[in-house]
């Protein structure tokens, strides 16, 4: 089991154990915990700000990669092609890091309104544009 004994809890505690003996150490505990808060809400904030950062980051270098393999990927697929096919026919123009799994994943997020997807039990699926 955690333990929810934080500062803030224990501050508290301390306090409201202190405001009548002590009255000068409640008080400056309560400023202590105070400062404890606000910095806790800055690094809350300085971490939301550097996830949404990254997450644009990513989103752009996404946006420079499908505009990079799209047209690719559209004029390799003729007719119904598995993504292991498409890859293999297209992997001279793709980018030396690129997969059959890259490929199958921008077919099924990225071009999923252009390609049409057969399924076929005990088979590969095939992809093909759509018209």
């Amino acid at each position: 089991m955690k333990n929810t004994m934080t500062y803030s809890v224990a501050l508290s505690t301390a306090i409201e154990t202190m405001k009548d003996t002590m009255p000068e150490v409640a008080e400056r505990l309560t400023t202590l915990r105070e400062t404890l808060a606000k910095r806790s809400q800055r690094s809350d904030d300085s971490k939301a700000k550097a996830s949404a950062k990254r997450k644009a980051q990513n989103a752009e270098k996404r946006a420079e990669l499908c505009a990079q393999v799209l047209p690719i990927l559209r004029d390799t697929i003729t007719t119904d092609m598995t993504a292991k096919e498409i890859f293999t026919n297209a992997q001279e123009r793709l980018p030396q890091d690129f997969t059959v799994a890259k490929v199958q994943y921008i077919l099924l997020h990225e071009m999923r309104d252009e390609v049409v997807k057969t399924e076929t039990k005990g088979k590969a699926n095939t992809y093909r544009l759509a018209e």
